[in-house]
């Protein structure tokens, strides 16, 4: 599990512990690892096309362009259930566990904003236009979020810095990367989207 981390947002930010959960899930960091070619962590072709139908589901019903920033909340909550639901099956296993106890579990500490775009531009030419600006909309309301959060939360290290941030950028990560074809999956790394490090950097073992 990510280390405890001392925050004091919810009253700084005015969120409630809804909106404070939202957009993030350190395991979308595990969907993108899992999705790629020589995965220790085989996930069937079936699941990954009933993540793909469950996550567009979601995205069609996204809110208007100008809803409030509330309401890509709670999109985003759902299409982070779906990527749990995703590798569920799977997270009690001794592959996963091993997995997440040896050096190749990795997590994102940075975004590099030119990637995350060109991987959302890709998405964009093989899934309908509707599908493709909610999720442009709802990786970018996950990343001012954090960002609101790093400029007005104080935390008690920089490695709990570096962990909260981590369940964002891996929530973004792992919602573009679940909409990319198949083929593309295969080459598609976590270091495609930004920089990474250990997992047992942040403390998480499971």
């Amino acid at each position: 599990m990510t280390r405890p981390f001392v925050l004091i947002a919810c009253l700084v930010l005015g969120f409630s512990a809804t909106p404070a959960l939202a957009f993030k899930n350190i395991a979308g960091c595990d969907l993108v690892a899992f999705a790629g070619a020589g995965s220790p962590v085989v996930i069937p072709a079936e699941r990954w096309q009933a993540y793909r139908d469950s996550a567009t589901a979601i995205l069609d019903g996204a809110p208007a362009a100008d809803a409030p920033l509330g309401d890509w909340r709670a999109l985003g909550n759902k299409l982070g259930e779906a990527q749990k639901a995703l590798l569920a099956p799977d997270q009690a296993s001794p592959v996963y566990r091993d997995y997440l106890a040896g050096e190749s579990c990795r997590v994102l500490s940075k975004l590099d904003a030119s990637a995350v775009d060109s991987l959302l531009d890709e998405v964009e030419r093989t899934v309908p236009e509707p599908t493709a600006v909610a999720l442009r909309r709802v990786t970018q309301a996950a990343r001012t979020q954090i960002d609101r959060i790093e400029r007005t939360a104080r935390f008690r290290s920089g490695q709990d810095k570096t962990a909260m941030a981590a369940q964002y950028y891996c929530f973004v990560a792992g919602a573009i990367a679940g909409l990319l074809p198949p083929d593309r999956q295969q080459t598609v790394t976590l270091e495609s989207f930004g920089t990474t490090i250990a997992c047992r950097d942040i403390g998480r073992t499971g």
